[in-house]
């Protein structure tokens, strides 16, 4: 039965061929370097437009309006749309060939950007918030080529569109990553290989995998492609700023893990068993790690020594894969302890070492019948994207289970658990509704608090989590989550007292939500002494509309609209919140906002004596 097992395994890796590429996303934390952003001696830039700031800001109102502060660790694009050329773009000194890039972006209103990986693969920076689908030309898209020679409407081809359309709104800093590998060349400067953009993420959010691109898109400085290029900051569509500027440059040849010898023992033993201590089974020699030496699929123990060469000294991270106990020794020390995980589990540890030869250690104990064997390993290391070591059938144990996923294609509501990690601490929402909209803009609002605790645009929930199997009652935002804080709305206080942190006090009483026509929930509740109601809408496929109303409020009664580390006004009626992570927006003719700081927190204040609490939430 193990042999025949084996063999449907082995045919499934016709299915799996992909994971050559996967392997391949990974990049270690150690080999990334910021890019220096004290002044513009990292770039050229001919007409002067770029410089460096200290912050930027943008009134929504205003179509294409930087406005910056003196300082460092801002780079900030001031240029009049309308006006072209190559003179406005700002290029890196140094050149890259395969590269992962990370950075915040600020858009203004109405603003076009885009980064050229190598000076000739864009990928698109673009004003599209509240757009319901993206094109090539949206942000996270990668652009089209182009050609003269073709007739009108067919001179663009192979631009492809993101996923998902998960743009904020302009002045609010945005995230994204780029994984991108060099197109290859033989010895006599030969394309051998396209260009490929392994990944590419917005806000949190893969828009792209495994994009093909057959040359240089439109727009880039060389007409064919080129083994080595500079970044590219396009800066001749509108104004725009950048920070947090960190690159990996993968220019080093990966590390090698060579004279593999194994051992297998057979047997219902302890974890925490010393293999020497037993008569091996069977040993051998293997070219690369796998469990198929194996004659059992369970009770055994397996172990495996090698050498791993680094090529250069620094920081590497190994990444395990195995079902059952297992630990991972290199040089004697434990990288990876003895610890028992399931068949899809990975783990991750980082040691620094030397350039040359280091004695690698792997043991695996599984004793559980119904976990399939897998064994996987992967090194990334200084200068070159992560590497596997294992044969390509042995992580191909099992695979999780079908993902259980909610659409909103109409608007929807559904109650769950939601665990949420606010300072990066795990909290679960035990009573959650998250209500869903054929806009892509979702929130969740917590029944016990009368709290709505995240918003996020893209798709609705992975139900997965509760529903298969047991089940853990949970479900999963799908998309780029911004979370808001789960705090009560409605607090009495004074001075510098701290928000409460829950109910008590208030007679706080759940009342439920109602569906108007459109099955828009209205949520209810006691608290304070009076009845109130709680509405949340889209308005113009862009932002939150919250309307509270109360019954009969009490004298002093306040409603905390926001809580971060910093609340800024940005215009009349405009304040962003926690660093610009997202706006509130209070009506025209609204009663100003009180702004008080409580600790190292700022909150944003309003009163509520008149019965009704109108503003927005944008993001």
């Amino acid at each position: 039965m193990f042999k025949l097992y084996m063999l449907k395994l082995r045919r499934s890796l016709t299915q799996s061929i992909a994971l050559g590429i996967v392997v391949l996303f990974g990049a270690t934390a150690s080999a990334q370097t910021p890019l220096p952003l004290n002044d513009l001696s990292a770039f050229t830039n001919k007409a002067g437009n770029w410089k460096i700031v200290g912050d930027a800001s943008v009134d929504i109102s205003q179509v294409n309006v930087l406005n910056t502060t003196p300082g460092k660790g801002v780079l900030a694009c001031i240029h009049k749309q309308g006006t072209y050329g190559n003179d406005y773009e700002l290029l890196t000194n140094f050149k890259h060939g395969d590269l992962d890039i990370e950075l915040d972006f600020m858009m203004t209103k109405g603003s076009n950007s885009g980064i050229y990986l190598q000076g000739n693969y864009e990928v698109q920076l673009f004003d599209s918030w509240g757009k319901s689908t993206a094109k090539y030309n949206d942000l996270g898209g990668i652009y089209e080529r182009w050609n003269d020679a073709m007739p009108e409407g067919q001179k663009g081809y192979e631009g492809y569109a993101p996923r998902l359309n998960v743009a904020k709104a302009p002045g609010l800093w945005q995230h994204m990553k780029i994984s991108f590998q060099a197109p290859r060349f033989d010895a006599s400067g030969k394309k051998i290989a396209n260009a490929v953009f392994l990944k590419v993420e917005v806000n949190g959010i893969t828009v792209h995998e495994n994009v093909e691109v057959s040359g240089p898109t439109r727009g880039a400085l060389t007409a064919q492609d080129v083994a080595m290029g500079p970044l590219r900051f396009q800066g001749d569509h509108g104004s725009l700023a950048f920070r947090n500027i960190v690159i990996n440059n993968f220019d080093k040849k990966p590390g090698a893990l060579s004279d593999l010898k194994y051992k297998t023992y057979y047997g219902s033993y302890s974890q925490d068993l010393d293999p020497a201590t037993l008569k091996a089974a069977e040993t051998g020699s293997a070219e690369a790690l796998t469990w198929d030496v194996l004659k059992e699929p369970n009770n055994y123990v397996l172990t495996y020594t090698g050498t791993y060469k680094a090529p250069t000294a620094g920081d590497y991270t190994f990444k395990l894969q195995a079902s059952g106990n297992s630990y991972l020794k290199v040089d004697g020390k434990m990288v990876l302890p003895n610890e028992w995980k399931t068949t899809n589990d990975f783990r991750e540890g980082i040691v620094k070492l030397s350039a040359g030869d280091h004695k690698v250690e792997l043991y695996v104990n599984k004793r559980d019948g119904w976990l399939r064997p897998v064994l996987g390993l992967w090194v990334a290391g200084p200068g070159f994207r992560e590497v596997s070591y294992h044969s390509l059938g042995s992580t191909l144990g099992g695979s999780p289970p079908d993902p259980i996923l909610v659409e909103a294609s109409s608007n929807t509501v559904l109650r769950s658990f939601m665990d949420i990690r606010p300072a990066g601490k795990r909290q679960r929402v035990v009573h959650t509704v998250s209500v869903g909209s054929p806009s892509n803009l979702h929130y969740s609002y917590d029944l016990d608090k009368g709290a709505v605790f995240q918003v996020w645009r893209g798709e609705f929930l992975d139900a997965t989590p509760m529903w298969n199997d047991r089940g853990d009652g949970s479900s999963r935002p799908r998309g780029s989550v911004t979370l808001l804080g789960d705090a009560m709305l409605l607090a009495k206080v004074s001075g510098q007292s701290p928000w409460p942190s829950d109910t008590t006090g208030s007679g706080y009483r759940p009342k439920g939500y109602v569906l108007d026509a459109n099955d828009v929930p209205t949520f209810k509740y006691e608290a304070f002494g009076t009845t109130v109601s709680d509405k949340v809408t889209v308005t113009d496929n862009k932002l939150f509309e919250r309307v509270v109303k109360l019954e009969k409020p009490v004298n002093g009664l306040m409603a905390r609209l926001a809580e971060g580390k910093s609340i800024e006004k940005v215009s009349d009626g405009l304040y962003a919140v926690d660093g610009k992570s997202y706006y509130i927006q209070l009506p025209s003719g609204a009663t100003s906002p009180t702004l008080r700081k409580v600790g190292t927190q700022q909150e944003l204040l309003m009163p509520v004596n008149q019965g009704e609490l109108k503003y927005s939430i944008l993001f």
